[in-house]
């Protein structure tokens, strides 16, 4: 093995958690600004929006307005949008061993890169603030190459600038059926993060299944050494 990937989401910090308590807090702020709904309801139809719309967009809280009937209102908009980035902010931080095991990885001579979907400018800040972007060699983002979800070319790209081959590659992700699916299809050893909202989604496919399993980041190291064991007796 010469090169460690990661997806950002649920395996280099808590996104799970971020995303509860930015819309939690977002909901709170506007009731407090005069939206006239409790907090319950307010959550659950947020997170019904987010589903519908997806992440990415930029409109949630004009259409939770309108999904409750009530006319728009810029004060109560803003306060959402200021609530949700102040606690977007207080909660992007890394798992307590993100740190230590990419330092490590790069001590012990792995070349490190970070293949995920989203957009360019969020996936870089996210790495920014997390305190890593310098630690990785590559980082590939869907966005840069004209897609907003992963595809095997992603991989391929992130394999090219790091000079490896997929069978020299690992790759960590939290999502079996997105990053765990096409990095399997594009040859490299897979492991799947169980962390977050996806710990208890299955593969949809046998493609989807990740060949080794870990609840830590740490476990990664167990895992390199099982594959160079693996791969010294055959």
């Amino acid at each position: 093995m010469k090169a460690v990937l990661f997806d950002i989401e649920d395996t280099l910090y808590d996104t799970s958690l971020q995303m509860r308590m930015t819309r939690l807090n977002a909901v709170r702020a506007m009731i407090g600004a005069g939206l006239p709904i409790d907090l319950e309801t307010g959550y659950k139809t947020l997170e019904e929006i987010v589903n519908q719309y997806g992440p990415h967009y930029t409109k949630h809280f004009d259409r939770l307005l309108e999904r409750l009937g009530l006319k728009w209102d810029p004060a109560v908009i803003a306060a959402g949008v200021v609530a949700y980035r102040e606690t977007s902010d207080a909660y992007l931080k890394p798992f307590p061993d993100t740190v230590p095991t990419l330092i490590r990885l790069r001590d012990m001579g792995y070349k490190l890169g970070v293949v995920s979907a989203g957009r360019s400018v969020k996936q870089w800040q996210k790495l920014i603030q997390l305190g890593v972007h310098h630690l990785f060699h590559s980082v590939v983002i869907s966005e840069e190459q004209g897609t907003e979800d992963f595809n095997v070319e992603l991989f391929m790209k992130c394999m090219d600038e790091l000079g490896v081959k997929p069978g020299e590659t690992v790759y960590l992700s939290s999502k079996p059926n997105k990053g765990i699916l096409y990095a399997n299809k594009a040859g490299i050893v897979t492991v799947r993060v169980r962390r977050g909202d996806s710990t208890l989604e299955e593969p949809e496919s046998e493609e989807a299944k990740a060949r080794f399993e870990i609840e830590r980041l740490s476990e990664i190291f167990d895992v390199l050494k099982n594959i160079e064991k693996s791969s010294s007796t055959q």
